[in-house]
């Protein structure tokens, strides 16, 4: 969210500082080229995290898992005070 500011912000100063109120008309330019680009750059990072989810391969277990048992004993020892 800070880079998209930062870079509308950007945009708009580097459109019209330079050329004062006669900029104004250039700043839509600048805008949508500013918005393409962040657009691109969203498509390309979902694409790429996509890709690499599916090139990932799943790693199988080489081991099998013992079954499961209680912790504590089926029976507790007798407890005195």
């Amino acid at each position: 969210m800070r880079a998209t500011i930062g870079l509308v912000a950007l945009g708009l100063v580097g459109g019209v500082a330079p050329t004062g109120l006669a900029g104004i008309a250039h700043a839509g330019q600048v805008l949508a080229g500013t918005a393409g680009a962040l657009l691109f750059l969203i498509v390309c990072c979902l694409a790429g995290a996509a890709a690499a989810r599916v090139a990932t391969p799943t790693i199988a277990p080489v081991v099998p898992r013992r079954p499961r048992s209680p912790i504590a004993s089926p029976r507790s020892a007798p407890r005195s005070i």
